[in-house]
């Protein structure tokens, strides 16, 4: 309940129980499928102070991130590990400098493929 909302302007809740592939609820264990290395055009989501993906293209496909698992950054790159609708992957991107004009442009790089295995969480 949010409160401050009349119950009548709120919206209404989902009959059911809706079952996810990856429940928030449970713990995942990421395996290492596949090492690539394959250049990636990243949709950014509009209107944040720091941008993070909303999902990205391989080829004439597109991967809609549904969460974010793992942010890294390190000189000159940062990594993100996303976990998507067609599968949970590791994006790379990093800031490359012209030597003629010295100016920075960011590049995104697919650089894994991995399997997403759920562990459910124990209660105490």
């Amino acid at each position: 309940m949010r409160p401050g909302v009349p119950a009548r302007d709120r919206a209404p809740r989902p009959v059911g129980r809706t079952r996810e592939k990856y429940p928030r609820s449970a713990w995942l264990v990421l395996i290492e499928r596949r090492a690539v290395c394959e250049p990636v055009t990243v949709e950014l989501e509009p209107g944040v102070r720091h941008p993070t993906p909303a999902g990205f293209w391989r080829g004439a496909k597109f991967h809609n991130v549904v969460r974010i698992l793992e942010r890294r950054a390190e000189l000159g790159a940062s990594y993100v590990r996303v976990l998507a609708d067609r599968g949970c992957y590791d994006l790379r991107r990093v800031t490359v400098a012209d030597p003629r004009t010295w100016r920075s442009e960011a590049r995104w790089e697919l650089i894994a493929e991995l399997a997403a295995i759920p562990l459910p969480r124990r209660s105490p």
